[in-house]
């Protein structure tokens, strides 16, 4: 197997590297990086190796014409799940990594949400545009790659079971051992895990089948005797089946009808719940703890936590909040609007101002490589250690930033961007001078930028309808930039805990 993957890679960059091209050898850029990863090949194929590729093991290859669509890591960075079909009648395959390679977990057919009269298409392959990735994708999605058929996969936050949508609902199976459980009638064209809170919030088609009027009773009456706190070792005791009449809105008519709706799934001792999620839809600004989920609409923070879904009105900002947060350290809540930066416990009590801004904050920019956030004002980035509360701020000179990588050693980077069409740009705060200094970075027109290596390198690559040939590595510590060649990738996730 491995030889073949050496013969497989060595054809695949003779055909895309460019004539006179000179790039270096992926292991020998990345010679000191040993963190696990899990690559995708431009083949379909999966193999698990360090970064630094000095070793490799394959967890699955296509067969029989099937494709790789989705890969998801368990929380705790130890698993491999992913999805696998032909065209988009066949049935989708669900596998899962184990001691003994990859195991087929179940089958079924997707959701095809044009079936109920609703419009929808996302990538048939892994794709920059994948919801909840941590690492790089090489590849942006043409037309011709997007199908009808809704891929959604989701573990449990205890990593001990997988959560997916089909046409008939939404089941989980567990990744060791059973038969896979319908836990709702809720169709799901996407699933969005609101951890570490264990909540998902689900973009649905509800087939309301019958006529009659229905009551969810009291706000709070989610977490009773009757079905106790939140357990994930029964969660497969019995077989959790959701009545769709639960669906509906208290003492609201159903007609037989489809329609769509957002919603809070809720996994309960022995049966999954759905509730409404009132203003909470994908596209809202969020941060959760185990206990809370906060989201931002306008000025106004809202929550729900895990033992009631009602929502509450917690925090009103001084202006559109624009960044979101939990602190872990102070465990409370954290967000910017207007001028000023705020915290609150998560349990409660008075707001604390942080910080106050000169001008209106425009974007908040979480490190990708730290805790460090970048709060961005017209003219200034004020970079922000939430934990330390240290403040540390520098002019912008009419760059953009557009993401922040924090260095080890203190060094802040930042991806910007100068308008008029020009290629994107790497540049450096530097604090004692008070101002962004702009760094000699290779022209990638359209170019991504991605942190690698915990933060040592950081990437900078053009994803098309095929991967790139040459990748540019940034070496934060040495500040130099070297051409890297493709070994037959067309992304990656990180074997990390989140």
């Amino acid at each position: 197997m491995r030889l073949a993957w050496a013969v497989l890679f060595s054809g695949i960059l003779a055909a895309l590297a460019p004539p006179g091209a000179r790039a270096a050898g992926w292991s020998d850029v990345f010679a000191k990086d040993s963190g696990e990863v899990v690559f995708f090949g431009t083949d379909g194929a999966l193999l698990r190796a360090p970064f630094n590729l000095a070793r490799r093991e394959t967890l699955w290859t296509p067969a029989g014409g099937q494709h790789l669509v989705r890969v998801r890591v368990s929380p705790d960075g130890r698993r491999v799940a992913w999805l696998s079909r032909g065209d988009d009648r066949d049935t989708t395959r669900l596998w899962v990594d184990g001691p003994r390679g990859a195991v087929l977990r179940v089958r079924y057919f997707g959701l095809e949400s044009a079936r109920y009269g609703r419009l929808h298409s996302e990538p048939g392959v892994p794709t920059i545009e994948d919801p909840g990735s941590l690492g790089a994708r090489l590849v942006q999605p043409r037309a011709l790659m997007r199908r009808s058929v809704s891929n959604t996969l989701e573990w449990t936050p205890d990593s001990r079971a997988v959560v997916f949508g089909y046409n008939d609902g939404i089941a989980a199976v567990s990744a060791d051992g059973g038969v896979g459980l319908s836990v709702s009638k809720v169709l799901a064209v996407h699933l969005d895990p609101l951890g570490p809170a264990p909540i998902h919030l689900v973009d649905a088609i509800v087939l309301r089948q019958h006529l009659q009027y229905v009551n969810q009773g009291l706000p709070g009456q989610l977490a009773t005797e009757e079905t106790g706190p939140i357990d994930w070792g029964d969660m497969f005791q019995d077989r959790p089946v959701m009545d769709a009449m639960e669906l509906a809105h208290p003492d609201m008519m159903i007609s037989k009808a489809a329609t769509s709706g957002t919603y809070l799934l809720y996994p309960m001792t022995h049966r999954w719940r759905v509730f409404t999620a009132s203003d909470l839809t994908r596209s809202r600004l969020r941060a959760a703890s185990p206990g809370t989920v906060w989201w931002a609409a306008g000025s106004t923070i809202r929550a729900i936590r895990t033992a009631d879904p009602t929502p509450t009105d917690e925090v009103q900002a001084a202006g559109p909040v624009v960044w979101l947060g939990y602190d872990e350290h102070h465990r409370a809540l954290v967000w910017a609007g207007g001028r000023e930066v705020g915290r609150r416990s998560e349990d409660g009590g008075p707001v604390s101002l942080v910080l106050r801004t000169g001008s209106s904050l425009r974007a908040g920019l979480e490190s990708r490589t730290g805790r460090s956030v970048g709060l961005v004002t017209s003219d200034s980035l004020i970079v922000w250690d939430p934990a330390e509360d240290t403040v540390r701020s520098v002019s912008v000179r009419g760059l953009k930033p557009g993401a922040l990588f924090a260095g080890r050693d203190g060094d802040v980077l930042v991806a910007t961007t100068s308008g008029q069409g020009r290629p994107p740009g790497l540049a450096r705060a530097d604090f004692s001078a008070g101002r962004l200094i702009a760094l000699e970075t290779p022209e990638v027109k359209g170019g991504t930028f991605h942190a690698a290596g915990r933060g040592a390198w950081i990437l900078l690559y053009h994803a098309g309808v095929r991967p790139p040939s040459v990748l540019q590595a940034y070496d934060v510590q040495s500040g130099r930039w070297t051409a890297v060649e493709n070994p037959g990738l067309s992304g990656w996730e990180p074997l990390e805990a989140r």
